[in-house]
């Protein structure tokens, strides 16, 4: 089974956490996950008998949501009290304890209140270099139905990776949007016909899809593709609320936050009004996998293993160090896609990146590795073209 081995669930005590902990429950059920709790207190501005009334009140809070998590058999760690500012103390709680995701509610107590800019959740999708999953509150918890739009940006690969892994384990209905914009005025002097015009940019939108999905395992998963043309943030809102889409999948990129669908002009504006809860992840970031079966794993390792040796051989490098990666993931000592990245990263010429993949795979046969058995490797993995 696939897990989400460790999500932190960062705690407003001072609101409803009924959604959020609800869908913390479902995804930890679902996939064993362990959930770190946490809440963040100011460090200033609180004389000692105020602050005291505070951390009991506190302390007292995040002890009944443990007691609900454990009641249903999730695996949760004691109450973790932090002071600072609450984006700084989140991320370095989840760098610390290593966590898959940090899964936050929206910080909205009425449903017809936006999404606040500048709130926790808004700068956590900005910082985060790991998956931001932010719960809408006032909303039914369900996992039925994912949308995932794209922009055919090397983030909404990414991204589409992530809606695919959780259309696959949650048993969801996937669709992928892709959003183009008409042109609605020509000078007169332009003797053309606009909805001509149009259909092309629809087809070419269409060609650049069928490309972009190509290298996607959609096998299985009960998908749709969908082109619409408009305002890219409107006609994202507007599948939401027709569809009825439960989660909204989109990728972040670089430290400043989030390519032209994620943050600026579209994400801004979507993630003020959006419907549902939605999950931000960063460019280089797949979400992390646990294999609980060791035939499953084998089974996972060798077919990421083909498709990453398939992308090399059509030139497709940064695709195939992310396969590569993926069976890092699933297995820290897969010494064949260690020296697949060793090789990979010499043809793109970033040496010392192949220098740290090639001492590793070095240190682990040192370890476990005879001379027989690294001969044998060698022989059936790395000789291969």
């Amino acid at each position: 089974m696939i897990l989400l081995e460790k999500i932190l669930f960062p705690v407003d005590v001072n609101i409803d956490t009924k959604e959020q902990l609800n869908s913390a429950m479902k995804i930890a059920k679902l996939c064993d996950s362990k959930i770190f709790i946490m809440h963040v207190l100011p460090d200033e501005g609180l004389n000692d008998a105020i602050k005291q009334i505070v951390i009991d009140y506190a302390t007292e809070t995040l002890n009944k949501i443990k007691a609900i998590f454990e009641k249903e058999g999730v695996e949760v760690s004691e109450p973790i009290i932090e002071y600072g500012k609450p984006v700084d103390s989140i991320l370095k709680m989840a760098a610390k304890e290593h966590v898959n995701l940090i899964l936050t509610g929206c910080g909205n107590k009425n449903e017809k209140e936006k999404f606040k800019r500048g709130s926790t959740a808004a700068e956590l999708m900005r910082q985060s270099d790991i998956p931001v999953w932010v719960v809408k509150s006032g909303k039914e918890n369900k996992l039925d139905n994912i949308l995932c739009p794209i922009d055919f940006s090397e983030p909404s690969k990414y991204a589409l990776n992530n809606a695919i892994l959780l259309s696959e384990f949650f048993d969801a209905n996937l669709t992928i949007l892709g959003v183009f914009e008409p042109y609605e005025h020509l000078s007169p002097r332009f003797k053309v016909d606009i909805n001509e015009i149009n259909s092309h940019r629809r087809e070419e939108t269409k060609n650049k899809m069928d490309e972009f999905i190509k290298d996607f395992d959609l096998k299985g998963i009960n998908h749709k593709i969908d082109i619409k043309s408009g305002a890219a943030h409107i006609e994202i809102l507007e599948t939401i609320k027709e569809e009825g889409h439960d989660l909204l999948v989109m990728g972040t990129h670089g430290r400043s936050g989030i390519n032209r669908f994620v943050m600026g002009s579209v994400t801004e504006k979507v993630t003020r009004e959006v419907p549902c809860s939605f999950m931000t992840t960063r460019t280089d970031v797949i979400i992390q996998l646990k294999i609980n079966n060791e035939i499953t794993e084998i089974t996972e390792i060798e077919t990421h293993f083909k498709k990453a040796n398939d992308l090399v051989h059509g030139n497709f490098y940064k695709e195939a160090i992310g396969k590569y990666l993926i069976c890092l993931e699933i297995n820290s000592m897969h010494i064949p896609s260690m020296f697949k990245l060793t090789k990979v990263f010499k043809i793109i010429g970033d040496h010392a990146k192949a220098e740290y993949y090639s001492a590793m795979a070095k240190d682990v046969l040192t370890r476990l590795c005879d001379e027989k058995i690294e001969k044998e490797i060698r022989k059936h993995y790395l000789l291969e073209d």
